[in-house]
């Protein structure tokens, strides 16, 4: 099973002055619509089996209605991550109900969404989703629809939220950190946190690419394309091209990992003995 671990979608009333936006101030073309039935399409031309989408929230009173809608999007190919914002009242309250709706965990957007990813306020939030076992993921780096701003999750900060979560999952989106890759090597590499090569797959130094491949365990990294802006199949092709790639470790990016981590197949045992430096059966 190939399944795509970040994707978006957007209400279709939305999507087109979304897509219009991206383009304009991010200069980010778009390989879909933006919708659920372009998103569907280019699985069906890509071999995508299963996606994650994902659409975040940058007011608190948008949390309800887009978690109504996500939740609606579900089905057999679909699998969504619920929205939260930090101005929510309710914050941690509102992860167990979550939970109980089917969510596997969250997207969030430090960037977008106004914290530092390893801010004190947000930590009891972190221990609700690890309690009620929901993972997170996290746009990491830079964002290129806000050039020359701050970072608000770079790898530095993710590796606090892991020491101080013990067994938080979280998925460091854009292989740890769009175009902070010697900060991800530092002080990701090799941790118990999954890396996704949403969007930097083609973009990123083959080298560097080649060295994190070979440092990070491949039970810690997940395909995603950040469709619309990336294509999938083309993502797909080139993971396929990496000639320094085993198959099983292609095997487990594009689609066992993912599989494990949303519930649908047990962990494999080998994974906790390798992360912990134990040889692999």
């Amino acid at each position: 099973m190939v399944i795509d671990s970040h994707t978006h979608v957007f209400e279709r009333h939305n999507a087109p002055r979304i897509m219009l936006d991206m383009a304009q101030r991010a200069r980010i073309p778009s390989f879909a619509d933006g919708t659920l039935d372009g998103l569907l399409q280019s699985m069906d031309a890509s071999g995508v089996d299963l996606s994650v989408i994902s659409r975040i929230t940058t007011r608190p009173e948008q949390v309800g209605p887009v978690n109504d809608w996500l939740a609606s999007l579900q089905g057999p190919r679909i699998r969504s991550l619920a929205t939260m914002h930090p101005g929510l009242p309710s914050l941690c309250d509102e992860v167990g109900r979550l939970a109980e709706r089917g969510f596997p965990g969250f997207k969030l957007h430090p960037d977008y969404q106004g914290f530092f990813v390893d801010e004190e306020r947000m930590f009891p939030f972190y221990e609700a989703a690890r309690d009620a076992g929901m993972w997170l993921l996290f746009h990491a780096g830079l964002d290129r629809g806000l050039p020359g701003r701050e970072v608000h999750a770079p790898p530095e900060r993710l590796l606090r939220v892991h020491e101080a979560v013990p067994g938080l999952r979280i998925v460091a989106a854009h292989m740890g950190g769009e175009d902070l890759y010697e900060e991800t090597e530092r002080c990701l590499l090799g941790r118990d946190i999954y890396l996704d090569t949403s969007f930097v797959l083609r973009k990123m130094s083959v080298a560097v690419l080649k060295r994190m491949l070979r440092k990070h365990p491949a039970e810690r990294i997940l395909f995603g394309s950040d469709s619309p802006w990336s294509h999938p199949g083309q993502d797909l092709a080139f993971l396929s091209s990496l000639d320094f790639l085993p198959d099983r470790a292609r095997e487990r990016i594009t689609g066992g990992n993912a599989a494990e981590l949303l519930g649908m197949v047990p962990p494999s045992r080998s994974e906790r003995s390798a992360l912990e430096g134990g040889a692999a059966p």
